[in-house]
């Protein structure tokens, strides 16, 4: 894609893995001359920085259950909750000597002036209404590409108007479990939407001034609009996009960590400790004074080097159960125990 004026782009898609597609897209196998500002949402999403560990950052069974999808990033950074009560925007710069962050944050800042909301950059990413976050934002620069030589610098965030608060801190809210991980940690910010400090305000009137601001910086400004099946039939996207829903790229990303899961059960107490890297369980044991010795010796070795999730789980206990079809009600207790435990 060539971008020669300046561009307002928008994506009716509110899939997260083909919106991301777009974005990487632009910024990597587009030519850009002039400023892009990038719209897009998102349905119910967890999004988690390209270090961080799923497991011990959401409750995975819950989203699950819901249907709230699971995305990692390539950048850095912790875990938020995205739904359409939010709203994201991409710049994409050719790096000058101005920095383009800060035109971009004037840009914002402007869009929420106009709904009567006075918010200033704060530290690095965030922009703040008092002392409440109401934005968060990375930044990433191209030293450029044979398609591209310029640099470019992406500059992308969210906007909080009316996100689900009770989801955020129920999805991010990890089942309680003993786990050490060697991953990030996501830092509690305090955070408000904007309908909180302005009732009257929605996300299709916040996007309408963000694109007053953007048109009243740049003036003559074109504008491209993407759905789905436009997005699914540009190439680059859609290995883009497959790449990113991947269970490789969201789970084996995963850092090395331990699980230790305890309960009380019909057959005895069961102690569980699993070793996982790149979301494999690499090492486990289970202690137990079950009265089923030669069961427990099996599943101690049928564990090893199974997907440490809902359908690693699943497939352990369809091979104990063809192994001891005579412990079929054991099976399946603690089947049911660990897909919830975990």
């Amino acid at each position: 894609m060539q971008i020669i004026k300046p561009t307002i782009i928008k994506s009716n898609c509110h899939k997260i893995h083909l919106n991301l597609g777009l974005e990487q897209y632009l910024f990597s196998k587009s030519f850009i001359q002039s400023p892009i500002l990038y719209l897009w949402q998102n349905d119910k999403t967890i999004v988690i920085g390209r270090h961080q560990n799923p497991w011990k950052e959401c409750n995975l069974q819950l989203m699950q259950q819901n249907s709230v999808w699971l995305q990692r990033r390539s950048s850095g950074g912790g875990a938020v909750y995205q739904d359409l009560g939010n709203h994201c925007f991409t710049f994409l710069n050719a790096f000058t000597s101005q920095d383009p962050k800060t035109i971009n944050n004037d840009i914002l800042i402007n869009a929420l002036y106009n709904l009567g909301v006075e918010a200033q950059a704060s530290g690095r990413n965030d922009i703040v209404v008092g002392d409440k976050k109401v934005s968060g934002s990375a930044y990433q620069l191209s030293l450029g590409t044979k398609i591209n030589p310029n640099k470019i610098a992406l500059h992308h965030g969210t906007m909080l108007i009316d996100v689900d608060q009770n989801a955020l801190s129920q999805y991010l809210t990890p089942s309680k479990k003993k786990l050490e991980s060697k991953g990030i940690d996501s830092v509690k910010s305090r955070v408000t939407n904007l309908k909180e400090l302005n009732n009257s305000i929605t996300v299709r009137q916040y996007e309408d001034e963000l694109i007053k601001e953007f048109i009243k910086k740049y003036n003559d400004v074109e504008f491209k609009e993407f759905n789905q099946d436009q997005l699914l039939r540009i190439e680059d996207i859609k290995i883009e996009s497959e790449r990113l829903s991947s269970w490789e790229w969201l789970y084996q990303y995963t850092p090395q960590f331990t699980v230790n899961l305890e309960e009380k059960l019909k057959f005895g107490m069961f102690d569980v400790y699993f070793q996982v890297e790149q979301n494999i369980i690499q090492n486990g044991r289970i202690f137990t004074d079950c009265l089923y010795p030669d069961y427990i010796t099996q599943l101690n070795q049928v564990i090893i080097n199974k997907k440490y999730d809902f359908d690693g789980i699943k497939e352990i206990f369809n091979e104990m159960k063809l192994l001891f079809p005579q412990q079929i009600e054991l099976s399946t207790e603690l089947e049911q125990w660990l897909l919830k435990a975990i």
